[in-house]
């Protein structure tokens, strides 16, 4: 079973190399909201229902994003315009959100629409029967999306979410810090320490992974480390053909040890949604390791593609770790057993439309359908632009940890690694605590562990 769920995740490989301007800019952060633009919105969505010469429906969108509740709002009220089906949108902390939706799912109390993860997440509620096939809506709009995308996001055949965003993990870097010193983005691992060592002298922060208000971003460095160490052995990990005390594994946490001893991190309680942007465009911090999901949050903090920051792939540590980027799927699913789940469906068809595309481009800069042209991607976000021009480069495209690795194992390892960023000392505890997991887990999924 597992062998054959294996088999059809790896066809995303070689799919999605085919997708072209699905890259954008998802975010995950903490909300910041003010009173009066809640409200305004809430009498938008009023003037919806009065406005409207049908009747207009209401059903809720779950997702975990507090600083979208605007942008989601906005799209429900365009929704409730083009198709009567006005989507009320509901936001929760990403921890709070994965338990929530899971429960819910099971009951007629899940949500019509949400926001979700694709590979193991994903597989976990197609298994059990909680997702709508959404193969029908497919067969309707499909021709919107890209070529490869319904591949992508169908498990045993079932074809269970619409995308969201498709996002390569990339490096963001402050161009004040570049300019002052007059550098260019590492090409070479020993470049890359170098730089560390030259910021951490002049008060510079390095690394912006912390803590901050969003514990889930503290896979982030292990994955980048680990697959510009050796890219099979992070395929091996993932899979559960290697173990958590292996040695490949216990040198990713010595490397990452390293660099939290020597201070080349942003003080931990620095927020990536609020705090880094602030910190890339002042010139107080170097870099941002994200999705390039994250130049929509740069944006809109102010700034500016090309004049405040630049992008670049982490450069490899040995040559087995050359040529890989690890990217995201974000799905939008229907729950199964909502009372809602009809004008889900109806909401889907309404996803696909062109009015749907500029506003999730306008407003995110996010182009999953085909409605966003090249063109248009390379005007409006020039460093998306850039992105996408480089994935030749990196033929070897890797499911992210998030999503390449048993539900169970990954909410363990990023309870760990959240420990390690205030803690590096107990990184072989850490790493042993991750293993018991695992060992508990991969018979389940069939693993000779």
């Amino acid at each position: 079973m597992r062998e054959e769920f294996m088999k059809k995740f790896l066809l995303i490989f070689l799919t999605l190399f085919l997708i072209f301007g699905l890259a954008a800019s998802l975010v995950f952060a903490d909300k910041e909201k003010k009173a009066d633009k809640k409200a305004g919105k809430k009498e938008a969505v009023e003037d919806v229902k009065e406005e409207k010469k049908v009747k207009v429906r209401e059903m809720t969108l779950y997702h975990d994003n507090p600083e979208f509740q605007e942008f989601w709002t906005n799209m429900g009220i365009a929704s409730g315009e083009d198709a009567g089906v006005l989507a009320i949108p509901v936001d929760l902390e990403t921890n709070v959100y994965m338990t929530r939706i899971k429960v819910d799912l099971t009951t007629s109390r899940a949500p019509a629409v949400f926001k979700w993860w694709f590979g193991y997440p994903a597989y976990e509620l197609v298994k059990a029967d909680l997702l709508m096939d959404l193969s029908d809506v497919w067969d309707e709009v499909g021709h919107n999306f890209p070529v490869g995308v319904r591949e992508a996001l169908t498990i045993e055949g079932v074809t269970y979410a619409f995308p969201f965003v498709t996002s390569y993990w990339i490096w963001f870097y402050s161009k004040a810090v570049y300019n002052k010193f007059d550098l260019e983005p590492p090409e070479t691992w020993d470049e890359f320490m170098d730089q560390l060592a030259l910021f951490e002298k002049n008060g510079i922060s390095g690394i912006g992974n912390t803590v901050g208000k969003s514990n889930w971003t503290s896979f982030i460095v292990p994955m980048e480390i680990l697959i510009r160490l050796n890219v099979d052995a992070y395929l091996d990990l993932m899979a559960g053909k290697i173990h958590w005390t292996d040695p490949k594994v216990v040198e990713m946490m010595e490397i990452w040890k390293d660099l939290l001893d020597k201070g080349y991190f942003a003080p931990m309680d620095a927020t990536y949604a609020v705090d880094q942007p602030r910190m890339l465009k002042e010139g107080s911090l170097a870099f941002a390791p994200y999705g390039d999901w994250f130049g929509g949050i740069l944006q809109d903090q102010g700034l500016v593609p090309v004049e405040d920051y630049g992008v670049f792939v982490l450069p490899a540590i040995n040559p087995e770790g050359e040529n890989a980027i690890a990217f995201e799927i974000s799905p939008l699913i229907v729950g199964k057993n909502s009372a809602e789940a009809d004008l889900g469906v109806e909401w889907m068809k309404w996803y696909g439309t062109e009015h749907a595309a500029q506003i999730l481009w306008e407003q995110r800069r996010f182009a999953p359908t085909v409605h966003i042209s090249p063109e248009d991607i390379a005007k409006d976000d020039p460093i998306l632009a850039e992105v996408i021009g480089m994935l030749d480069d990196y033929p070897r495209k890797l499911i992210r940890w998030w999503e390449a690795t048993p539900v169970e194992i990954r909410t363990q390892s990023v309870d760990a690694f959240n420990t390690m960023l205030v803690e590096p000392d107990r990184y072989m505890e850490l790493l042993e605590s991750i293993e018991k997991v695992a060992k508990e887990t991969w018979p389940n999924f069939g693993v000779d562990y």
